[in-house]
């Protein structure tokens, strides 16, 4: 478990007639409280002293260090409940949610590795079973956390809105999101329930492990490249700033129904970022330079075969996969112009802020 101070949560004010009244009267339940996203809303939801939080995780011992890690920063956790749950228990999900007025559904495998079926039964079966017990309970609404995958394939994006449509890359994570977003679009125009879905690009944090270490071991062992020397834009966000978002939405009418992209709102090239985590640990700087007409086919093909070797195989191949290529080669150039205009995200915290807080939580892990 890792440790995020004030400093990581940035500061807004909600105000105006859109917000329905938030007190601790309301209950916003989180799924996946223990991951990157969701301990990071459980904790800036408990600092405000505006919510009572019920924190859903697979794991008794992981929630058990969340409520640990939560008082120390808080100074309390008397407005925490923690309740074990699995995203596919019905069951579970029926009793966790009651009382509840929002869920933040931040639950999710990130793992690429996995087969197909398995990440979709989370991603997608996982959703669906939420938005039922939240629709079987009588929820205000429906936060969903996405990605920015779902709308970028694999080819350049530049200053792309929330028009863009949904599209499918062969990866199971990111196909994964996009079904759910599916299903979530279904919701919406069939029921009642207010649903909000936001999609952050590739999130970092103090204790991200979806592909920050692998990032990191490239770096370090010299198989980081730079891709026509790294110029190309890339989507990050700190954990810090998808929280502050995600509670810029609660019971806010005007994200009710509405998708919001989501990034730092700042220009990081891949150059950038990359030099940022070599410098922060210092670490060689990538120097390797490859055209991307000369890499492409290579991870095209190792994309393609990946699936198909044993599991055991795998890790090595995952600099190959479609994410990887995207986060070297494919330019992500997004617009955060709604989310500043109706989240109120503004008052964001650096990348370079962001980043060193990060790199600091790995070098006191051992990274």
């Amino acid at each position: 478990m890792s440790e995020i101070n004030e400093s990581a949560f940035p500061k807004s004010e909600k105000a105006g007639s859109e917000f329905e009244k938030t007190d601790d009267s309301t209950v916003v339940a989180v799924t996946g409280a223990t991951g990157l996203v969701g301990r990071a809303v459980v904790e800036r939801l408990l600092r405000s002293e505006k919510y009572k939080v019920v924190a859903l995780g697979r794991r008794a011992d992981a929630l058990a260090a969340l409520a640990a890690e939560c008082h120390a920063a808080c100074g309390n956790s008397e407005n925490l409940t923690l309740r074990e749950c699995d995203v596919n228990d019905s069951a579970a999900l029926d009793a966790a949610l009651s009382g509840a007025t929002v869920v933040v559904h931040a639950a999710g495998s990130v793992d690429n590795l996995a087969d197909r079926a398995a990440v979709f039964k989370v991603n997608v079966d996982g959703t669906r079973a939420v938005l039922a017990a939240a629709q079987k309970q009588n929820l205000k609404q429906f936060i969903h956390i996405s990605s920015l995958s779902t709308i970028t394939g694999q080819a350049d994006q530049y200053d792309v809105d929330e028009s863009a449509p949904l599209v499918t890359c062969g990866e199971p994570y990111a196909d994964s999101k996009v079904e759910a977003e599916k299903c979530l679009a279904a919701a919406r125009t069939a029921g009642s329930l207010p649903i909000t879905i936001l999609r952050p690009g590739f999130i970092y944090g103090p204790g991200e492990r979806a592909w920050m270490p692998r990032v990191i071991d490239n770096i370090r062992h010299g198989r980081a490249v730079l891709v026509d020397g790294g110029s190309r834009q890339t989507n990050v966000i700190f954990v810090g700033n998808l929280a502050m978002a995600i509670e810029g939405a609660i019971l806010n009418s005007r994200a009710y129904g509405e998708v919001f992209n989501l990034t730092d709102g700042e220009r990081v090239t891949k150059k950038l970022l990359f030099d940022e985590i070599a410098e922060g640990l210092a670490l060689p700087p990538v120097k390797r330079d490859l055209p991307r007409q000369t890499i492409k086919p290579v991870f095209e093909i190792m994309a393609a075969i990946t699936p198909f070797l044993p599991k055991k195989m795998r890790p090595g191949l995952a600099r190959f996969s479609p994410g990887a290529f995207r986060l070297v080669a494919v330019n992500q150039g997004f617009s955060i112009g709604k989310a500043e205009q109706l989240l109120d995200y503004r008052n964001r915290i650096p990348f370079r802020d962001g980043m060193a807080m990060t790199l600091a939580g790995f070098k006191k892990n051992g990274v």
